[in-house]
């Protein structure tokens, strides 16, 4: 590695599983020194043994204000009294429940989880980056932001607030020398995003090879998503190189949002062509 973040302090969130792991292992190789959160001690503990000295781990709840508060003074004791980069990335997954049948707690809880928690550690850490001159946050938002869903349309209306919560944000905080972006990943292959499938874990490696060879002929790139993708992004977005962006959101998704691969379209031409000859006969 180039060693790109050298002398940075990072703070990632949700960072026990999935592309978290991959962020964090990516800013450690890259000279960061990283705090991150999750909510499992012993997956956390897991984490920060494996990828070594760099990655420390503190448990937290971000939707907790008094955790948020311990995590964030853990973070700038890290850093000598700073905080270079925050990663807002916990993000639970939801069921994909009608909204006829969502209870109100159900709705409370992931809107605070999704939405409340980004809104929630920004307040705190952008108080230290106002009192250092500066820094750069980064949340995770989603293509399911960028277009309507029906499953889970709450999933996809709390993801195009963080978005917009980063544009506002990026205005805020442009005077305290703070730029404030987001990364929307496109259907990555996490556990996460597994669990929102309704996989279970004793299932999850067989779905996992199976939905990566039905991404790779539905990009345009050809391959399927991975947790690197993301924590490529970040580590642009944390150091100097993105001093000049701010308030942007960076579809990282293989080129779906521009629409499906040609070899994809190709296999709904030819379904389209067999159901057409069967309607002849």
């Amino acid at each position: 590695m180039t060693q790109r973040l050298a002398g940075k302090t990072a703070l990632i969130t949700g960072a026990t599983s999935g592309m978290g792991v991959d962020v964090v292992r990516r800013f450690v190789a890259e000279g960061a020194k990283v705090l991150f959160c999750g909510r499992s001690s012993e997956a956390g503990a897991a984490v920060a043994a494996e990828i070594g000295p760099g990655a420390r781990f503190l448990r937290a709840d971000v939707t907790d204000e008094t955790d948020v508060i311990a995590l964030v003074k853990a973070a700038e004791d890290l850093g000598g009294g700073r905080i270079d980069f925050l990663f807002n990335n916990a993000a639970p997954a939801l069921r994909d429940t009608p909204v006829t049948a969502l209870p109100a707690e159900e709705i409370a809880s992931a809107s605070m989880a999704i939405f409340g928690s980004v809104v929630l550690v920004t307040k705190h850490v952008a108080t230290v980056m106002e009192a250092q001159g500066g820094g750069s946050i980064l949340n995770n938002g989603s293509t399911a932001a960028h277009r309507a869903n029906s499953s889970p349309s709450l999933y996809s209306a709390l993801k195009a607030a963080v978005c917009h919560f980063t544009r506002c944000m990026a205005l805020e905080l442009a005077d305290y020398g703070i730029r404030v972006n987001t990364v929307s990943p496109g259907a990555i292959p996490t556990p996460i995003f597994l669990q929102s499938l309704g996989i279970q874990p004793a299932h999850q490696d067989r779905a996992l090879a199976a939905l990566q060879g039905v991404f790779a002929k539905a990009m345009p790139v050809g391959r399927a998503g991975n947790g690197d993708d993301i924590a490529a992004a970040a580590v642009f977005f944390a150091s100097d190189e993105s001093s000049y962006v701010t308030g942007q959101d960076l579809v990282v998704d293989g080129g779906l949002t521009a629409g499906l691969s040609n070899a994809a379209k190709r296999g709904q031409a030819d379904m389209m062509r067999t159901v057409l000859a069967n309607l002849g006969n």
